[in-house]
C-alpha cells in the first residue's frame, strides 16, 4: 500500500509526536520516590543523608506568654496529679435600676437568676462528675490564691451543683435559682452588684476538666427581673453579664528550667530551636525531607483522651523570645501528645526548611508552642543540646538530592 504525500507527513508527525512523548516518560524528576529514574536520565539521582545536632547553648526556651485564665478555657481538676486547680470568675457588675430611657430609671424585682457553664472537655471513664459554684468575694483578682478559694469553698458559700451526664464529654450545664435561693446570690449594695464565683468539681475518682472562657462557651450570669412600670402587668427583662475577670488558681506550679527546653503549661512556655545549616544544603541540593525529633525528659502530664498538640513555626527573623513567625499554615508542622508519652516526637518541617534555601534565606529556627495554649494539662520538657541533657539531644535528619549535572549552575 502507497501513501500520499500528505498522508506520509501525517504518520511522520505521529511518529514524532508517540517518540518526544517516550523520551519524555523515561526521564522524570519523580521526588517522592527518588530511586526509579530510568539509565536514560542524566547524571540520575544522588540521594543523601545527613543528622544535623543542636549547636551548644543555642537553643532557648521562654515562659510567660499566656497566662491562667487567659486561654480558651479554665482547667478544674479534683485530686488530679498533673494539676490540682480551681477556677474564679468575677462578672461585669449588674445594674441597681431599669433604664427606660438616658434620664429615667425604675426599681426592679429579681424573679430567678440562671448560672451557666460550658465543659469544654472531661474524661467520660471518670464517673459521677459534679461541677460546684461557690460564692466569691466581690473583689477577687489575680492575686487571689489557691489557698484562699480553697478556703472560700466551705458549705455556707455553696451557690449550686450541676452534675454532669456520665456518658457526655462535653456539654452547657445551667442552675436557676428562685425563692429563698436567691439569698445564695444576693448582692451586697457595697459590692456595687459585682458577683463572683469558685468553680470546683468532684467525681467518682481523681480527674479534670476544662470549663469555656469564649463565645457563647463562657461562664455566664444571667437575672430574671420585674420592673414596676405602673402598669397593670409589670415590664419582664433580664440582665445578661458575662466574665469581667476569669482565671484559675493551682496548688503547685513546676518549675521553669531554662537548661531544657520547655513547651506548654501556665504561664505557657515556648522553645526556640536553632540548628547550623551548613552552606550545600542551603544552595546546592534538593530537600525531600526534614524531622525534627525531640526525646522526652520525663512522662508528659495531661487529662485521658485530650487533644493536644506542638506545633513547629519557621522563624521569620530571630529575636529570642519575641521572634515573629510565619503565619502561613502551609509551613506550620503538628505533633500531637499522649498522656504519659515518653516516645519521641517528631515533626516534618520539610515545607518550612524550604525557607532556610536560596539567596534570602530565614534564619534557620523553629518556635515551638502548646495548642490550645494557656489551657491544657499537658506540659512538655524535652533535652536540650548535648552539652546540657547528654542522651536526650535533639536531631534535624534530613534527606536530600543533589542536583543533576544540568541543573547544577
Amino acid at each position: 500500500m502507497s501513501l500520499s504525500k500528505p498522508g506520509l507527513t501525517i504518520l511522520r508527525n505521529q511518529l514524532l509526536a508517540l517518540s518526544g512523548a517516550g523520551v519524555l516518560l523515561a526521564c522524570q524528576e519523580r521526588l517522592a520516590a527518588p530511586a526509579d529514574c530510568p539509565d536514560l536520565c542524566p547524571g540520575g539521582y544522588q540521594i543523601r543523608d545527613t543528622i544535623i545536632d543542636p549547636a551548644p547553648f543555642q537553643d532557648s526556651s521562654y515562659q510567660g506568654y499566656v497566662l491562667a485564665g487567659q486561654g480558651q478555657s479554665l482547667r478544674v481538676s479534683y485530686q488530679f496529679p498533673p494539676s490540682e486547680d480551681r477556677a474564679i470568675v468575677r462578672f461585669v457588675a449588674r445594674p441597681d435600676s431599669y433604664h427606660v430611657t438616658t434620664d429615667s430609671v425604675l426599681p426592679y424585682t429579681l424573679d430567678s437568676v440562671a448560672l451557666s457553664l460550658t465543659v469544654d472537655y472531661r474524661d467520660t471513664t471518670v464517673k459521677n462528675l459534679i461541677v460546684y459554684l461557690y460564692r466569691l468575694p466581690a473583689t477577687v483578682d489575680s492575686s487571689f490564691t489557691f489557698a484562699q478559694a480553697e478556703a472560700a469553698f466551705s458549705p455556707a458559700n455553696l451557690v449550686d451543683s450541676l452534675p454532669m451526664d456520665d456518658t457526655l464529654v462535653t456539654a452547657r450545664l445551667r442552675g436557676v435559682l428562685s425563692g429563698a435561693d436567691l439569698d445564695r446570690v444576693q448582692i451586697d449594695p457595697a459590692d456595687s452588684g459585682v458577683l463572683a464565683l469558685g468553680i470546683q468539681i468532684r467525681a467518682a475518682s481523681g480527674t479534670g476538666v476544662r470549663i469555656g472562657t469564649l463565645g457563647t462557651d463562657a461562664v455566664n450570669f444571667l437575672s430574671y427581673a420585674s420592673v414596676e412600670t405602673g402598669d397593670t402587668v409589670p415590664l419582664a427583662t433580664t440582665f445578661n453579664e458575662g466574665p469581667g475577670f476569669q482565671r484559675f488558681v493551682s496548688q503547685t506550679t513546676p518549675a521553669f528550667d531554662p537548661s531544657v527546653l520547655t513547651v506548654g503549661g501556665v504561664p505557657s512556655a515556648r522553645t526556640i530551636l536553632r540548628f547550623p545549616w551548613p552552606d550545600y544544603l542551603r544552595d546546592s541540593v534538593v530537600l525531600l525531607r526534614a524531622t525534627v525529633e525531640l526525646v522526652p525528659l520525663a512522662p508528659m502530664p495531661g487529662l485521658h483522651g485530650d487533644s493536644a498538640f506542638i506545633q513547629a513555626r519557621p522563624l521569620l527573623a530571630d529575636f529570642g523570645g519575641k521572634s515573629p513567625t510565619a503565619s502561613d499554615p502551609f509551613y506550620l508542622a503538628l505533633a500531637q501528645l499522649q498522656p504519659n508519652q515518653t516516645d519521641t516526637v517528631r515533626f516534618d518541617i520539610r515545607r518550612a526548611a524550604g525557607l532556610w534555601q536560596g539567596t534570602t534565606p530565614r534564619p534557620p529556627g523553629l518556635i515551638l508552642q502548646m495548642f490550645p495554649e494557656g489551657s491544657s494539662f499537658s506540659r512538655a520538657t524535652f533535652g536540650s543540646d548535648a552539652t546540657r541533657t547528654p542522651g536526650f539531644a535533639p536531631r534535624l535528619r534530613i534527606t536530600y538530592a543533589l542536583r543533576y549535572p544540568f541543573e547544577a549552575p
